[in-house]
């Protein structure tokens, strides 16, 4: 059962894109669901197809999301071992950028229940005015999810909230709410243009909404623990070709483990 969705938005360091999704998907993937907590794992890239105009400052190249079923596990395992064997970073990372968030979920539709799906997402990122975190839940939940659910093309949406607990890194997330949307096709895209959350209870000044694109399927653990003879000599490859290119600061971004 999943408890959280770890949010992940990163992007590397100038001229490093093909080191940083080798070393991303071949690598860190395999490397965090090997430990416990986890459940499965996808990675997106930035689609240049955007339903909405995103601001310059928005620098993200690349999102991951994780379904753990425990979050403070999964975060104590990753302070554990970052930079050691089990969790090599490498140097063409730009963790300077980097956001990577617990979201716990309050809302989950599924069209097509049990059946996989590796497509697009829609990633909605918002906050409330004025603290008013209950009425801006209630407004979504009866007013956009069942709206954003009625489009061409989405398969599944979920609404998550940020709360402080099991957090990885420390202080808050720059965004308390997240809602993702799993579509399928350029039509899905098309429907959320021009739409958005419309209510004062909704912070416009920070709302983002973007459209990414699977760079993997969905790698389950199982996957991984379980792995096949081409997918370990692909690892293999990968840890030969990052060689001793590896970041090796960064742990103080991580939250101090809570007793």
């Amino acid at each position: 059962m999943i408890e959280a969705v770890l949010v992940v938005l990163s992007k590397p360091l100038p001229g490093r894109d093909d080191d940083f999704n080798d070393w991303y998907t071949n690598i860190h993937l395999r490397d965090a669901l090997r430990f416990r907590g986890s459940i499965a794992a996808q990675r997106f890239r930035r689609s240049t197809l955007q339903s909405h105009m995103l601001p310059g400052s928005f620098d993200w190249q690349y999102l991951a999301l994780y379904d753990v079923y425990d979050a403070a596990r999964f975060s104590r395992e990753h302070w554990d071992n970052a930079n050691t064997p089990r969790m090599m970073i490498t140097d063409a990372f730009d963790d300077s950028v980097l956001e990577d968030y617990h979201y716990y979920p309050l809302l989950f539709r599924d069209h097509d229940p049990g059946k996989p799906h590796d497509g697009a997402v829609i990633l909605e990122r918002m906050n409330a005015t004025g603290g008013q975190d209950e009425a801006f839940v209630r407004y979504y939940a009866d007013t956009v999810f069942p709206a954003a659910m009625a489009r061409p093309g989405v398969r599944s949406g979920a609404l998550m909230s940020f709360r402080p607990q099991g957090q990885l890194m420390p202080g808050a997330a720059s965004h308390r709410h997240v809602a993702i949307y799993r579509i399928d096709g350029e039509e899905a895209v098309n429907a959320w243009r021009g739409v958005s959350p419309d209510s004062h209870i909704v912070d416009s000044a920070t709302l983002l909404i973007s459209h990414w694109e699977p760079i993997t399927g969905r790698i389950t653990e199982d996957d991984v623990i379980h792995t096949s003879a081409a997918s370990l000599a692909e690892e293999e490859r990968a840890r030969k070709n990052m060689g001793d290119r590896i970041h090796r600061g960064g742990q103080q971004r991580l939250a101090a483990p809570q007793n």
